[in-house]
């Protein structure tokens, strides 16, 4: 496959709808974006690209203010009509009603939070049945978990329980209808048992979309941070009902994504981790708020009931 540095952003944009969305003639799609910057140009590439192949509308919509934050009833009622929907938007509608109403519905939802040009062109041109390849292996170590560790050399150490028959979810960038998944993808998530997760976080590379200039610690007790040295991140979490749950254990697997303060990559690179904090529903889990909000640190070892399967970033398989 050409890499990006090869191709226009309408290369790019083809990718997204043959290898990633793989939409069919008779379907209706809908690109969702800000009003104004460079998601609108990736959105236009987006909706020209998919105009050739299916019946495509782009639809500007007003910022949500927050990740997690449901977007307007309109929108919501269009997402809800559509076979497809592909939102490069400068907030996160992945963990939102809207989003999981679609899907249920049998869409295939394509979110992009934060995406900017050069991410667009770098980490989505990928071979994606090797993605898919480290991704299956990564997510079958977890299936039928039971207690999961990850530690860092800067001091996280933090256990969790899974829960039988809850889903692994599987960031291969390959959508089917009903699911839900960032571009760039390249990640597995999952969400502990609520009420699990004990121990502490050092979060080192970056979090609310910004590059983490010194590291800091957040304290979990039963599935709950209670204290976080970020006090920017600590102030939205205890003020959000369900704010302080841990939501989500996700690992990168993307081999061309970098770290660049925006969390929708970051948290993508092969060699990290993150955990996010409130909803967990579109995980499977049972928590729905209205903040999803990741944070991501550098090269964990992680054990899987007892067995190592990443040391310091390195996947053992």
């Amino acid at each position: 496959m050409p890499s990006g540095d090869r191709m226009d952003i309408r290369g790019v944009a083809r990718i997204v709808w043959e290898s990633c969305i793989r939409a069919e003639g008779g379907e209706k799609a809908l690109v969702l974006s800000d009003p104004t910057g460079e998601r609108l140009e990736i959105a236009h590439a987006l909706a020209e690209v998919g105009d050739t192949i299916c019946d495509c509308e782009l639809v500007r919509m007003e910022p949500t203010g927050m990740n997690g934050r449901e977007p307007a009833p309109e929108v919501a009622r269009m997402m809800l009509a559509s076979d497809i929907v592909i939102a490069p938007t400068q907030y996160s509608i992945t963990h939102t009603k809207a989003s999981a109403a679609a899907a249920a519905k049998g869409a295939k939802v394509a979110t992009l939070p934060g995406i900017t040009k050069d991410m667009f062109m770098r980490a989505i041109p990928l071979d994606y049945e090797e993605l898919d390849k480290v991704c299956t292996a990564l997510k079958e170590r977890f299936m039928d978990a039971c207690v999961i560790r990850v530690t860092t050399t800067k001091g996280t150490d933090i256990t969790m329980e899974t829960e039988k028959g809850r889903k692994v979810c599987h960031g291969n960038g390959i959508f089917k209808p009903g699911k839900i998944k960032n571009l760039p993808d390249g990640e597995i998530a999952i969400a502990p048992k609520e009420g699990s997760s004990n121990g502490t976080v050092v979060f080192d590379l970056s979090s609310l979309n910004q590059r983490i200039k010194e590291p800091f610690r957040v304290e979990v007790k039963n599935g709950n941070a209670t204290s976080c040295g970020n006090k920017e991140l600590w102030d939205i979490l205890s003020s959000t009902e369900n704010g302080t749950n841990l939501a989500e254990l996700g690992i990168g697997t993307n081999p061309k994504a970098r770290v660049t303060g925006r969390i929708l990559e970051d948290e993508k690179v092969r060699g990290t981790a993150h955990i996010a904090f409130g909803t967990n529903a579109e995980l499977g889990g049972r928590i729905q708020t209205s903040i999803h909000l990741d944070s991501v640190f550098d090269r964990p070892t992680i054990e899987v009931d007892g067995k190592v399967i990443i040391k310091e970033g390195e996947f053992i398989f």
